[in-house]
């Protein structure tokens, strides 16, 4: 007999399958002039550089870690957003900073100038300037119907989890904003504008004099940090627009971090297409109430974003729940089902919250949901400890926090 927890999270539906593509390569051409010295320093230097950790990426490459705003979430996180400085010593520290000015010197010894990036920077301390509007306002309509509905087949002692997305949720879902591109025909505004309401475009004019890092590490002039980072977001299969989306999503990111990625990573050989989106929107950032805006984004959203406030929580007016129309017909994360026998959901509820469930599985996990999105706000653990939904869906290897989940007998 299975056993489903309060309502549902939304209508329990099949997977589609899509044929993955591969990326090609390309590179920004480095200046045949440099001499033998400068080359040889800058392998020099890549090869020192933190390469990414593929485990913090989900299969489509998308990074579904996100910025911890509580100890709780923090410890839920893992490492994937510890501060690399922690622990060290203000001489050592120092020591670290020299290191790295270096590191940065040399890079900029190496790097050739960008023609169009330096077309549109401007002088220091001019600040942002507006971005032309260019939002197309293209309806959004004639969406297919939900995919197949999925067949739950649970054996006795297992739980039974139907996850709808891959990731937090919060802000741009990445195939939501590929699938409005691709059938709606929205441009990179439009995406933008969608995921995150009451922000607006300004060009930082910053371009050609920051120093924008991956892990507290140079990598490049901003075009090449902001490529690699979108490369190993979205790959470059997506439409071109849904590119441009990211790749300013990634720039407000590393902005409102202070320069640095924080918890995003990059690789390397970006190809042409990704390189070439990039360049086109390169220095355009989203700012709310004249500050860089908190620019979250997940692989996909199940039917809706989520609201930031439901998921950790901060407030953030511009990361409120707005509506993800084609996943239902297109999201291959709709409608995933995960089997976990009782003892593992045990072993890893026990483990992370630290306390010892009762003999009654079915009543381990008791969703309460969002009235306003169907994501699992909170869990009520066994009617011992109440908890966020979202690292409660990590703590078990949960693709999303929006979920329904049975217990069969």
């Amino acid at each position: 007999m299975s056993k489903l927890f309060n309502k549902s999270a939304a209508a329990v539906t099949g997977i589609i399958v899509f044929a993955a593509c591969s990326a090609g390569t390309g590179a920004v051409a480095v200046d045949k002039e440099e001499n033998n010295e400068k080359k040889e320093n800058a392998a020099s230097l890549s090869a020192e550089l933190e390469k990414a950790d593929i485990s913090q990426y989900g299969e489509s490459l998308s990074l579904t870690s996100y910025e911890p705003s509580t100890p709780e979430l923090a410890a839920v996180n893992g490492d994937a957003s510890a501060d690399p400085l922690a622990g060290l010593s203000p001489e050592q520290i120092a020591a670290l900073e020299a290191e790295r000015n270096q590191k940065k010197s040399a890079l900029r010894d190496v790097t050739p100038t960008l023609s169009k990036n330096a077309a549109k920077s401007r002088a220091k301390n001019q600040g942002p300037v507006p971005v032309e509007l260019l939002s197309s306002g293209a309806y959004v309509g004639d969406i297919p119907a939900p995919q197949m509905t999925a067949e739950v087949n649970a054996q006795p002692g297992q739980f039974a989890f139907v996850t709808y997305g891959w990731g937090h949720g919060v802000g741009m879902s990445q195939n939501g904003a590929n699938f409005y591109a691709t059938y709606a025909g929205w441009n990179y505004q439009d995406i933008l504008f969608h995921y995150y309401p009451d922000t607006y475009l300004m060009n930082t004019g910053m371009t050609e004099d920051e120093e924008l890092t991956i892990a507290h590490e140079p990598a490049g002039t901003s075009l090449e940090v902001v490529s690699a980072i979108v490369f190993n977001e979205v790959g470059g299969c997506f439409n071109i627009e849904a590119i441009k989306a990211q790749a300013v999503a990634v720039y407000t990111y590393l902005k409102y971090n202070g320069d640095d990625s924080h918890d995003l990573r990059g690789k390397e050989d970006p190809p042409q297409i990704v390189i070439d989106a990039c360049e086109s929107v390169l220095g355009e950032a989203l700012y709310y109430n004249d500050s860089y805006a908190l620019t979250m984004f997940s692989a996909s959203c199940g039917g809706c974003s989520a609201n930031c406030r439901e998921v950790f929580y901060a407030d953030y007016p511009y990361l409120r729940s707005v509506p993800s129309e084609y996943d239902a017909a297109y999201d291959p994360h709709w409608g995933t089902v995960t089997y976990l026998d009782a003892e593992d959901v045990r072993k890893a509820i026990e483990k992370e919250y630290k306390i010892e469930l009762s003999d009654q599985p079915d009543k381990w996990i008791q969703p309460i949901y969002s009235e306003q999105t169907g994501y699992v706000a909170e869990v009520n653990i066994d009617g011992q400890k109440t908890v966020k939904g979202y690292p409660f869906s990590v703590a078990l290897g949960l693709k999303s926090g929006k979920f329904n989940v049975t217990y069969t007998y």
